[in-house]
C-alpha cells in the first residue's frame, strides 16, 4: 500500500460511496461552465476531496518540482473545495482559482469557452505535479545534459527495447517502476491506469508491446450500432470495443518493423493493462473531416451501475516460475457526468452527479442546482467509481 492509500484507510471503502458531497453552485465567469462542469464531478470525487479539506495535501506539496506551480494550483484548489463543501446551498464565485488557473495556462484565463476535457487533464496534471513527491528539482547542468542526452543519435527510447517473448506482467512491472521513479502523487495513485499497444508485422510476424499510463479513456463512438442503425443509439460496450479493436497501420502509418528492417503493414491492438480505482470515460463528441469539425450526436447508452471491464483488460499472463497472472476484476459504478448540449459553435456544459448519502442525482447548472434523472442526459464525459 502506497502513502496515498494510507492516507485515505481511514475512511472505509464502503462509506465513500455513500458520503454526502459539496453541494455549492458555481458562478459563472463568463463562458467558464466548462470549467463549473469539471469541478462539480471532481468535487464529488470524495477521496479527493477529503485530501484537500483536511489539509493532508500539504505534507506532500513538492515546491522543487520544476514542472509544478510551487504549490499555487493545489492551494488554490483546496480553497475553492472548501468552499463548496462549506457553503452549501449557496453560489461560489471561482474567481481567485480561474486567475490562478489562467496564470499557468494562458488558454483559460479568457472569457472563450473551451473544452472541459482539455481543462479536466490541464486540472488533473497540474495537481499531479504540485503533489509529485518523487520528483526532485534538478541543476541547470543537470537538465542541460540530459536534454542533451535526449538528443543523442545514441539514446534509446524505451519504445526500442525488445520486449518479445517477455511476460506481459513483467514487462509492465518494469514499464511501471520506471514510470513511478518520477511520477508518484495522489493523482497518479487513484485515477491512472496502464494501457498495452502490441505491434504485429504482418510480413514477418514480429511482436513489439509498449505499456503507457492513461488518465482518461477515450472512446470512440461507432458511426453504427450493432443492428448496423447509423447514428443510432449505441452501448457504452459498444464503444469500449471499438475502443479495443485490432486496426491496420498500413500507408503511411506503416510500421517500421525492426526484423525486416523497412516500413511494413501491421496490425495494432489495445488493451487495458491496469485499471484505476476512479475510472474516468471520455466519449470522443468531435470528429474532423478533413479541414472540417464535427458534433457527434449519437446517444450513447450506459449503466449506472455494475460496469464490468474484465473484458477488455490484458489477458492472464504465465511468468517463467509457471505462475498464471489472471485479469483484475473492476466494476465500476457511475457518480458523475459532464454534459455538453448544443454545436460546435456555441453550447453549455452543466453537470449531473449523485448524492449518494441523499440517495438522488442533481443536474449543476454553473449556480443552479436541482434534481434530475441521469438517463436523459447526453454524455460527455463519466467518472465512475470503483467496488470494493
Amino acid at each position: 500500500m502506497n502513502a496515498f492509500s494510507q492516507e485515505l484507510s481511514s475512511i472505509p471503502i464502503l462509506q465513500l460511496g455513500s458520503a454526502n458531497i459539496g453541494m455549492s453552485g458555481l458562478k459563472n465567469l463568463g463562458n467558464t461552465c466548462f470549467m463549473n462542469s469539471t469541478l462539480q464531478c471532481l468535487s464529488a470525487t470524495v477521496p479527493l476531496a477529503r485530501f484537500f479539506l483536511d489539509g493532508s495535501y500539504r505534507k506532500y506539496v513538492n515546491r522543487h518540482n520544476p514542472l509544478s506551480s510551487k504549490g499555487r494550483m493545489a492551494e488554490s484548489y483546496s480553497e475553492l473545495v472548501q468552499s463548496i463543501w462549506r457553503a452549501q446551498d449557496t453560489v461560489v464565485v471561482p474567481s481567485g482559482f480561474k486567475d490562478t488557473v489562467g496564470s499557468l495556462h494562458p488558454s483559460f484565463a479568457g472569457n472563450e469557452q473551451q473544452d472541459s476535457q482539455e481543462f479536466l487533464n490541464f486540472l488533473l496534471d497540474a495537481l499531479h505535479e504540485d503533489l509529485n513527491t518523487a520528483r526532485r528539482a534538478e541543476s541547470a547542468v543537470q537538465m542541460q545534459m540530459r536534454s542533451i542526452g535526449a538528443g543523442s543519435a545514441n539514446a534509446k527510447n524505451d519504445d526500442d527495447k525488445d520486449t518479445e517473448g517477455i511476460p506481459d506482467e513483467l514487462v509492465l512491472q518494469e514499464a511501471q517502476s520506471k514510470y513511478r521513479q518520477k511520477n508518484w502523487s495522489i493523482v497518479v495513485d487513484m485515477f491512472q491506469g496502464s494501457l498495452k499497444s502490441c505491434l504485429t508485422c504482418l510480413t514477418c510476424g514480429k511482436t513489439s508491446t509498449t505499456f503507457n499510463p492513461f488518465m482518461s479513456l477515450s472512446l470512440p463512438i461507432p458511426k453504427r450500432n450493432s443492428q448496423g442503425v447509423g447514428g443510432g443509439p449505441v452501448l457504452l460496450e459498444e464503444c469500449l470495443r471499438l475502443f479495443v479493436e485490432e486496426e491496420i497501420l498500413d500507408g503511411d502509418d506503416a510500421w517500421h518493423c525492426p526484423r525486416c528492417k523497412k516500413r511494413r503493414r501491421a496490425s495494432k491492438k489495445l488493451t487495458i493493462a491496469r485499471l484505476p480505482t476512479i475510472l474516468i470515460i471520455h466519449l470522443k463528441r468531435f470528429s474532423f473531416e478533413g479541414p472540417f469539425r464535427n458534433k457527434v450526436e449519437t446517444y450513447v447508452h450506459f449503466q449506472t451501475n455494475g460496469l464490468n471491464m474484465t473484458t477488455y483488460m490484458m489477458p492472464k499472463t504465465i511468468l517463467p516460475n509457471g505462475q498464471a497472472v489472471l485479469p483484475e476484476m473492476h466494476t465500476y459504478d457511475l457518480y458523475a457526468i459532464s454534459s455538453h448540449f448544443g454545436g460546435l459553435n456555441g453550447g453549455h456544459y452543466t453537470a449531473q452527479v449523485k448524492n449518494n448519502y441523499r440517495r438522488e442525482w442533481y443536474n449543476f447548472d454553473d449556480s443552479r442546482i436541482s434534481q434530475t434523472d441521469e438517463k436523459s442526459v447526453r454524455v460527455s464525459c463519466l467518472c465512475t467509481r470503483c467496488r470494493p
